[in-house]
């Protein structure tokens, strides 16, 4: 069976913390039986029944829980050592045990991506700097963005653009645009030319925060590129297409990072045109 990542990662903690509980109660019963600290409680009636490792099992059960069903009581010094030590390991396995567990059901899988270069993309006769976003979760909304430009000279960062502004929700895809023929954005068109002209190193950071639709928790997500990852192209391929009612369907995320080539010519001028 395909399980999702946060599925198999669930059921791995749910694997794990079982073990662990057998070898407690294992180990301290091996305790109770190995030293002969414990005793069946007489009661009113007399009665023949021996302590055996079954329920030695039994009442490291019972005294994990902290039950106390007054059966089988320990009969030493030894023996109410033991109790207290297994009784205070309960406490603090099924504080932990409980948190993580919690914390797997609601936590949100790493289920956000972005393309891992940083493309500059021609349309409406524009030249922009892209970023596309994917998520395979649940929606994210109220998404502000931040996205920050430093060039590299004589081994000291300098910063050559920032900006900061709200997205749209991201439910599947999502585009992260600036337009490099916006004069407020001519510091970033020029540390990007530079630097494509080996002139300057480029490093440059994405980043989001948001909020899981279902949830409420918050979702954060960055993204480091720099020279190496700047790329020229036109349209991104499509990733799904939508039916009669509306609804994505046909997904094919391996056309995430694919995008049409630009032309020789545009890339050209792009490097030699002067900033607006």
């Amino acid at each position: 069976m395909n399980f999702r990542l946060k599925t198999r990662e669930l059921l791995l903690f749910i694997t794990i913390a079982l073990g662990i509980y057998m070898l407690l109660i294992i180990g301290f019963a091996w305790l109770y039986y190995g030293t002969n600290s414990i005793g069946l409680t007489p009661y009113s009636k007399p009665f023949t029944e021996t302590i055996d490792f079954e329920k030695a099992i039994y009442f490291s059960i019972v005294s994990f829980h902290t039950i106390g069903f007054g059966d089988i009581h320990p009969t030493s010094d030894l023996g109410r050592q033991i109790v207290m030590v297994q009784s205070t390991l309960s406490l603090f396995f099924t504080a932990i045990f409980s948190g993580f567990l919690v914390y797997f059901v609601i936590k949100r899988p790493r289920d956000i991506f972005a393309t891992e270069r940083v493309y500059i993309r021609f349309r409406k006769h524009h030249y922009f700097l892209s970023i596309r976003l994917g998520n395979l979760g649940r929606d994210i909304i109220d998404l502000k963005s931040k996205f920050e430009a430093w060039t590299i000279v004589n081994n000291t960062r300098i910063r050559a653009f920032r900006s900061e502004e709200e997205l749209a929700d991201l439910e599947k895809i999502l585009y992260f645009d600036i337009d490099l023929n916006e004069p407020a954005n001519l510091n970033l068109r020029n540390a990007i030319k530079t630097s494509l002209e080996n002139k300057t190193l480029l490093h440059m950071k994405f980043s989001f925060i948001g909020n899981d639709i279902k949830t409420g928790e918050q979702v954060a997500y960055a993204k480091y590129y720099d020279t190496g990852h700047l790329r020229f192209g036109k349209m991104f391929l499509n990733v799904y297409s939508w039916d009669t009612n509306g609804r994505r369907k046909n997904f094919r995320w391996n056309n995430f990072e694919r995008i049409e080539e630009m032309n020789p010519e545009l890339v050209q001028g792009f490097l030699e045109a002067e900033a607006p």
